[in-house]
């Protein structure tokens, strides 16, 4: 069963406040770099073939860890792992700075990869403990900050890159990255105590197959459009302040969407999931038709809009459905669908494209597939 939000009444804690902003300052050092990062690997004289596996490089490394952090997750070490998460990111980024060719670029993503596999799953585990309903809207801000971090991460950091440099830009991402795991190490860890024991097949709902599958179709198209669409603006001669008005928009319209959730009375998960995806599959397809004007920043709001209206769904569906004492796992299962859409999308739909504009056309045609899952999983609950 999937719940409806909690009421107002379950306010957060300052301990809650802290996973927020420790996850808002994550996501911002994390998000605020990758919309710049394919413009950076084709300065260095990266081919296509290259700028695509920059998504593969970090998703290797994060779905070789998925299992092994969940088991931790489930065992109390969530704060640990956010902690080493925000300082590995660090690291990251400053190896981007030494990078003199997409060779070191691709070792960077590698170790953002073990970042990404240790703080976000054990964020989004220790928001969806307690009760169901309280651990809705808890899950809920904790999306909201994500949604505020993607929206000023790039916006911060790519003024930063448009008014200094790339030094100055990775070095601002280490030090949000660095002040997340500062907060991080204060965060009190909840302790979870199960008398009942949970076999691995517990976390197989229906529910959470069809969010993860949902979630694994939606990212293949939406990291080839992070990557591609910058790149497309590279090799056209576009300012890099043209990536940024799009990623920024959308970003905002994302945040909106998220946030309104958040102050909702009450919402069920699988029909905002619904309006989401339909809400990006116009966007989507009005980005391939028409790329290059400035009416995609209509349609940045579409994506952005649909994209924060979507994923918060995802989450409340994937996780409340799951035992308390497996949510660990269920968390880091989850989000690997994400890593794993990175590995196999954009190397994917650049084979099958005829370059970066025709990519985005491949992207638009493999997000409307998400609407399956959901739609199927909604027929069969009537």
């Amino acid at each position: 069963m999937v719940p409806r939000l909690a009421s107002r009444e379950d306010n957060l804690t300052v301990n809650d406040w802290i996973l927020n902003i420790a996850t808002l300052l994550y996501v911002a050092s994390l998000l605020g770099v990758a919309p710049y990062l394919s413009r950076y690997a084709v300065a260095l004289g990266a081919s296509e073939s290259e700028v695509s596996l920059l998504a593969t490089s970090y998703a290797l490394t994060a779905i070789m860890l998925r299992l092994i952090v969940g088991y931790l997750n489930d065992k109390g070490y969530a704060k640990h792992l956010m902690v080493l998460g925000g300082l590995l990111n660090s690291i990251a980024v400053l190896v981007y700075i030494e990078a003199s060719s997409v060779s070191t670029i691709y070792i960077g993503r590698l170790i953002q990869g073990v970042s990404v596999a240790f703080f976000i799953p054990a964020s989004l585990y220790s928001a969806s403990l307690g009760d169901p309903r309280r651990a809705s809207r808890t899950i809920l801000w904790r999306s909201t900050m994500w949604g505020l971090g993607s929206a000023l991460g790039p916006a911060l950091l790519g003024f930063i890159l448009d008014r200094l440099s790339w030094t100055a830009m990775f070095s601002v991402s280490a030090i949000l990255s660095i002040s997340s795991a500062i907060l991080s190490q204060s965060y009190k860890q909840s302790k979870i105590e199960s008398k009942k024991s949970y076999a691995l097949d517990s976390i197989l709902t229906l529910p959470f197959i069809v969010a993860s599958l949902t979630l694994f179709i939606y990212v293949v198209s939406y990291q080839s459009l992070s990557l591609f669409l910058p790149a497309l603006h590279e090799v056209s001669g576009y300012p890099a302040y043209e990536t940024t008005v799009f990623f920024t928009i959308l970003a905002t319209a994302n945040l909106l969407a998220r946030l309104t959730l958040s102050i909702s009375r009450s919402f069920t998960p699988i029909a905002t999931a619904i309006i989401g995806l339909i809400l990006s599959i116009i966007g989507y397809i009005s980005v391939a038709i028409d790329p290059l004007s400035n009416a995609t920043i209509l349609y940045a709001i579409l994506i952005g809009g649909g994209l924060g209206i979507l994923f918060p769904s995802l989450q409340v569906i994937s996780l409340l459905g799951v035992p308390e004492a497996r949510r660990g796992l269920a968390s880091s299962i989850y989000t690997a669908m994400w890593d794993l859409a990175s590995l196999i999308g954009p190397p994917l739909v650049m084979t099958i494209s005829a370059g970066y504009k025709d990519s985005l056309m491949t992207s638009a045609v493999i997000v409307c597939l998400a609407i399956i899952p959901i739609a199927t999983f909604t027929i069969l609950r009537k």
